[in-house]
């Protein structure tokens, strides 16, 4: 049973690598067969698709830049990127539940062994010049099976639904100002587009690439909107209240960063206290007792905290370069806001009505 269980975790594991992996090839043999080669060596474009396939993952890479091996590291990566092994794993695990009882065991093996063959690949696809941390591939690739092959209908989970849907919404909204920004600097992002002139093939896959990252501006945008701000390299600071931007590096996306102060944006940080008030409030019209509410709350609290630190960790890092660090949001501080405002709106809906009962009551 047990060697049964193995080998068709297995075959699932090998399944999910290569639904994402044999694209990602075809995609990187084209563009380098369509750029041309004088040494007409496939392995370059081979090992970049495991590039490519690891950074979905959010493995991030060393480098050592030429000529003089000047030392770099790439932990901006696209979170958009994730759908893919995360619906390939989706798919494999529901083939192998469908196969097998012991579905909790099953899993574990699964993750596991799709933990091992990430890690494996990229500890054999490292060069000199590119080294992928196989230590950040073991974890990412374990976490991202655990969280794909979760049973989101169990009802241990209901909890996480509705700070989950308003989560999605805030992040929704972000990603509609960038498109707005987008449309307001359009005469920007031409020219950014221009000079990079990636041609037909290259032109596309550079667009897929825009869209993949467009989650990572959203997640900005929201951090922008609060108040916080977010960083394009060392010494800049774009906020509402403060602009400090050196150069905009040739992406046609960041033409949708702001290009000045904007005082009154910060008036949208109530839309983050709203969605913490809509979260207390659905917790309290869903558990009438007291102490339900507590436990629900400290639940949402947790989730809130532990959420918006993964995304707003994965939407900052550095970008290939040290003159390019940090990139994107400041993680602790989005997180850190979220949760102060669960606690608030609590504290407003739940705690101080307690307290000036109880005061009438002994008066």
């Amino acid at each position: 049973m047990l060697r049964r269980i193995l080998l068709l975790s297995l075959q699932q594991a090998l399944r999910s690598v290569a639904l994402v992996l044999f694209p990602t090839a075809f995609l990187s043999l084209t563009a380098w067969a369509t750029a041309g080669s004088s040494a007409g060596n496939t392995t370059d474009p081979v090992r970049a698709s495991l590039w490519f396939w690891l950074g979905a993952h959010q493995v991030p890479f060393h480098l050592l830049l030429p000529p003089s091996d000047i030392p770099g590291l790439l932990t901006y990566l696209p979170i958009g990127a994730l759908i893919f092994p995360f619906l390939a794993l989706r798919s494999s695990f529901s083939r192998l539940s469908a196969e097998i009882e012991n579905v909790r065991g099953a899993r574990i093996f699964f993750s596991l062994l799709y933990s091992g063959i990430t890690s494996g690949i990229a500890f054999l696809s490292g060069t000199h010049g590119v080294r992928p941390v196989w230590i950040f591939a073991t974890a990412f690739s374990l976490i991202l099976a655990l969280l794909a092959t979760v049973d989101f209908n169990l009802s241990g989970l209901h909890f996480v639904k509705f700070p989950a849907y308003v989560f999605s919404v805030l992040w929704g909204i972000g990603a509609i100002a960038v498109g707005l920004s987008l449309a307001a600097h359009f005469s920007i992002v031409k020219d950014l587009t221009t000079v990079t002139h990636p041609g037909l093939v290259g032109g596309a896959l550079f667009l897929l690439l825009q869209i993949l990252y467009l989650p990572n501006l959203a997640i900005s945008a929201l951090s922008y909107a609060s108040g916080f701000g977010f960083s394009l390299g060392a010494g800049t600071h774009i906020s509402p209240t403060h602009f400090s931007l050196h150069e905009l590096p040739a992406i046609p996306l960041l033409g949708s960063l702001p290009t000045g102060v904007h005082k009154s944006v910060t008036y949208f940080a109530l839309l983050g206290l709203l969605a913490a008030l809509l979260i207390v409030v659905n917790i309290n019209v869903g558990h009438p007792g007291f102490r339900d509410r507590q436990v629900s709350l400290l639940k949402a609290v947790l989730f809130a905290g532990l959420v918006v630190s993964a995304f707003s960790y994965l939407a900052s890092g550095e970008l290939i370069t040290s003159a390019m660090s940090p990139v994107g949001t400041i993680w602790w501080k989005l997180a850190s806001a979220s949760v102060i405002s669960i606690v608030a709106s609590a504290t407003l809906t739940q705690y101080l009505p307690l307290a000036i009962g109880r005061v009438r009551a002994h008066v």
